[in-house]
C-alpha cells in the first residue's frame, strides 16, 4: 500500500498574499485621498496648495507586502520639486518653497515654514480602517499592533 500526500502550501501562500495585496491597494488609495485633502485643506497660501498640483501629485506604490504613500517623484512646479515641497510641508523647513530668504536690514535671513503634516493625520486617521482591511484580507498569522 502507497500513500501519497500532496501539499497545497503554496496555493494558499498565494491566496494569502494576494488578498494581502489587495488590502494594502485598499489601504494606499484610502490614505492617498485623505492625504491630498489635508493639503488642499491647509490654511496658508501657497501656489502649489492653490493650483491643487500638489494634492494631485500624492501617490502610493503597493509592492509585495508593501504600500508606499507620499508624492511623485520627478514633479516639479515651478522648477522645484513636488517631493521636496511635500516633504517640506510635512516636517517644516527652516526655508520656505519659493521664499527662500527675506532681507532683515543688512542681513538676510531664512524664512521658516512650521510643520502642517498631511501624510501621518491621513494614516493616523484611519488606522482603525486599515487595521480592519488588513484583517478582512485573509492574511491569517498576520500580527498587527
Amino acid at each position: 500500500m502507497s500513500v501519497t500526500i500532496k501539499s497545497y502550501r503554496r496555493e494558499r501562500e498565494r491566496e494569502i498574499i494576494d488578498g494581502l495585496q489587495k488590502a494594502l491597494e485598499k489601504v494606499g488609495q484610502l490614505v492617498e485621498n485623505d492625504a491630498g485633502k489635508n493639503i488642499i485643506n491647509h490654511s496658508s497660501s501657497t501656489p502649489w496648495k492653490d493650483t491643487g498640483q500638489l494634492a494631485r501629485a500624492v501617490t502610493h506604490i503597493v509592492s509585495e507586502g508593501a504600500v508606499e504613500i507620499g508624492i511623485k517623484q520627478g514633479e516639479q512646479s515651478k522648477g522645484k520639486s513636488l517631493a521636496k515641497i511635500g516633504k517640506w510641508l510635512e516636517l517644516g523647513h527652516s526655508q520656505h518653497p519659493g521664499q527662500f530668504v527675506k532681507d532683515v536690514g543688512a542681513r538676510l535671513v531664512a524664512s521658516s515654514v512650521p510643520p502642517y503634516p498631511w501624510l501621518f493625520p491621513a494614516l493616523e486617521s484611519n488606522r482603525q480602517k486599515i487595521i480592519d482591511l488588513l484583517k478582512k484580507s485573509g492574511a491569517k498569522g498576520i500580527s498587527i499592533d
